[in-house]
């Protein structure tokens, strides 16, 4: 029997720091392999969704900069094509530029596939942001990312197992309880230990990174509840989402857990025509149904003393009604007839 081969750990940033640079024309080393960079030279990582720091929290950066420098390097990807990419430092390159700086330290890391370069993306903003600081949006992102990273390396299969199965609950050729048992057989603390997330909450985060950006964005601002976002993320179709999007924009509708659900159902039935998604956020298809049994009424005790003893009963007493009442619409059914 073959040797199984050892399992990649899911938390690998300290392997891809330790890439060995290839010499290029870059500037010579200031110390330890640090480079001093303008930051005209660098760019964004394509797609980019943190958030910069905004506020007091921008406000404390400049200052610090401003006193201390930049003390952790930023790391850039030198591609293929000569591009230097920012892979962590995005903050500290805007900061940085308010304080009045042009140039600043560098790592810089070559060989990297875009998977390698995710991960790093990834790795960074969790080590330095915690989950607390983060908004919805940018942990959706950040974990779909990088999730999807891992799964196209090959990495930790047994984790994206897990994930994959939470997300697509329907989709797995395992019986319900072969699939309990395997569940059960795993770590249940482990995404917990790296993210401070449960598996499940992980897997939603990736769900609702689906949602086009002014959906995630109504998460952000709590328009949204994170439970809603994650039933309304199964609207895979993007145009549908766009025209929920633009509903919620122009006539101010509101989506609930109800109105998510809905969307859901419909979605995966293929009901959620356009008239549909106008129904249920306008709350039409939300509203219970009016009842085809009339009203009861309550006769108020100063009719009723009127025209009985308080030695009757309630049931004489509604014996007595319901032969009055029958005997009314005789007499009116006569009148009409006549």
């Amino acid at each position: 029997m073959a040797t199984p081969k050892p399992k990649a750990r899911f938390v690998d940033f300290e392997e891809m720091l330790s890439i060995e640079p290839q010499q290029d024309t870059a500037p010579a080393p200031v110390q330890g392999g640090i480079l001093e960079m303008d930051f005209s030279l660098m760019e964004s990582f394509p797609n980019h969704r943190f958030k910069l720091y905004e506020g007091q929290q921008l406000v404390d950066m400049v200052e610090s900069i401003r006193q201390f420098g930049i003390l952790l390097p930023i790391i850039l990807w030198h591609t293929e094509d000569g591009q230097y990419i920012i892979l962590s430092g995005h903050n500290r390159k805007n900061a940085a530029q308010l304080a009045g700086l042009t140039k600043g330290p560098v790592i810089i890391r070559e060989n990297l596939t875009y998977e390698d370069a995710v991960l790093i993306v990834t790795e960074t903003n969790l080590r330095q942001r915690s989950f607390s600081d983060m908004s919805h949006s940018e942990r959706a992102y950040c974990l779909a990312q990088h999730y999807e990273a891992l799964k196209s390396q090959g990495k930790r299969n047994d984790l994206l197992e897990e994930i994959e199965m939470i997300l697509n609950p329907h989709g797995s050729e395992e019986n319900s309880t072969s699939s309990e048992v395997q569940t059960k057989s795993r770590s249940d603390t482990k995404l917990g230990q790296d993210y401070g997330l449960s598996r499940d909450k992980v897997a939603k985060y990736i769900r609702i990174s689906n949602l086009i950006d002014p959906l995630i964005l109504r998460v952000d601002t709590g328009e949204i509840a994170f439970l809603a976002a994650y039933d309304l993320s199964f609207v895979e179709d993007t145009a549908k989402q766009q025209q929920i999007a633009d509903l919620m924009e122009s006539v101010s509708y509101k989506v609930d857990m109800k109105k998510a659900e809905l969307f859901h159902s419909y979605y995966e039935t293929g009901k959620l025509t356009d008239t549909a998604i106008v129904q249920i956020l306008s709350g039409e298809k939300t509203r219970k149904p009016k009842s085809s049994k009339p009203q009861p009424v309550k006769i108020k005790p100063a009719v009723i003393s009127k025209y009985f003893t308080p030695q009757q009963t309630q049931k004489e007493i509604e014996e007595t009604i319901d032969k009055a009442l029958a005997l009314y619409f005789e007499n009116q059914n006569k009148e009409v007839a006549s």
